[in-house]
């Protein structure tokens, strides 16, 4: 990174539920390690899978499958597709934990998740007092804002966050940004449908999403800004390369990292290009943090990940991306067509015990450990 002085904004926009070659199937021409041979699955998907910490033992160990489908990228993602092209795709960016949404969307905000499955629905949320990307931020002077999703999800965990008027509906995005009211930091979800969660439409989420880049381009944000667009956890769907071992749980059972999800970097100041470094939901808030200017969170997970700052730089002026509702450009496959990257050697030698969880005054809670699998005999390796 040239310098982080240019970069005034970062957006991150979590979607739900799907892997890599899921969704990006068309980004096999264009030199991406995807998959581009499996059946197509309709739009909308006819359910929703099973994707929690056992469906991913299962699927990990080879005593369960995943749904061995993919959408028609092109056809019904074209928006997403255009974006992959003219920003970053990081390819081997992996769900933090195998598991599914709650775990993940946690790691996204603060780094951290005391649970490995979702609270019961219809209960009240459990409340921690997390160290949170957004709270930092406005304990250093950086603005922010949080659209939830409905019942201030996933924000509703944090007792640093509770109550605070900056946690603020989904609906509110692009209204505030008309009023010229987009902090330095936004984190942005969406409610059913347009969170793309199984079984909804995909095209709709895509839709509100673009709907909302739009509102900043508009209001003549994008050369300063960084978008980081991403899906919290696998859904259920299979994708054909092993993520490596960094974390387990007391079962032996890998942890971290979790299968591939597709994260999109784009902006004005965003390098372009398919991207095989490996990475995971915690270099989202860490790259903010670098591009913020901002001190460690005091979270190791995020404190010592590299971060994907290298990748913007501020002498750069990306051409923004096309007005909503029209046709987005997209550039042509080369030819011959690109032999994909084989993924990089993990990124440490020897798979850790998952670490308790930092509290905001500095003691901790045990790690977490309540969807316990099958003891296996030896940790991953």
């Amino acid at each position: 990174m040239s310098s982080s002085q240019a970069v005034e904004h970062v957006v991150i926009v979590v979607q739900e539920n799907h892997t890599t070659d899921n969704y990006f199937r068309a980004l096999a021409a264009y030199g991406a390690n995807v998959a581009s041979d499996w059946p197509l699955t309709p739009n909308p998907p006819a359910r929703d899978q099973p994707h929690d910490r056992r469906a991913y033992f299962e699927w990990l160990s080879g005593a369960g499958t995943a749904t061995h489908s993919q959408f028609d990228t092109a056809a019904v993602l074209p928006f997403y597709l255009y974006l992959a092209l003219t920003g970053a795709l990081l390819e081997n960016h992996c769900a933090g934990f195998g598991t599914n949404s709650t775990a993940n969307h946690l790691l996204i905000l603060g780094g951290q998740s005391p649970t490995l499955k979702n609270p019961p629905r219809g209960e009240p949320a459990p409340v921690w007092d997390l160290p949170s990307l957004p709270g930092h931020a406005g304990e250093h002077g950086v603005s922010w804002r949080v659209y939830a999703a409905a019942g201030n999800y996933p924000v509703a965990f944090y007792e640093q966050l509770r109550g605070s008027p900056n946690v603020r509906s989904t609906t509110d995005f692009v209204g505030d940004v008309d009023a010229g009211q987009l902090p330095a930091l936004a984190f942005l979800y969406h409610d059913t449908p347009l969170d793309e969660h199984p079984p909804a439409d995909v095209t709709l989420g895509q839709n509100a999403t673009w709907q909302a880049i739009d509102a900043v381009v508009e209001h003549g944000h994008w050369p300063n800004t960084v978008f980081m667009l991403t899906w919290d956890d696998w859904g259920g769907w299979d994708d054909h390369v092993s993520t490596p071992a960094l974390e387990y749980t007391p079962d032996n059972v890998q942890l971290a990292y979790g299968p591939r999800v597709p994260l999109l970097l784009f902006g004005g100041p965003v390098t372009p290009g398919i991207d095989s470094r490996w990475c995971s939901h915690v270099s989202i808030p860490r790259t903010a943090l670098q591009l913020l200017a901002l001190p460690p969170l005091g979270v190791a997970r995020i404190d010592d990940d590299a971060g994907l700052a290298d990748l913007i730089d501020t002498t750069r002026s990306n051409p923004s991306p096309p007005p909503y509702g029209t046709s987005p450009p997209i550039p042509p496959a080369p030819t011959p067509t690109p032999r994909p990257t084989p993924p990089p050697p993990a990124p440490t030698a020897t798979p850790q015990p998952v670490p308790p969880i930092t509290l905001r005054d500095g003691t901790t809670l045990p790690p977490p450990n309540d969807a316990p699998l099958p003891p296996q005999p030896h940790p991953p390796r």
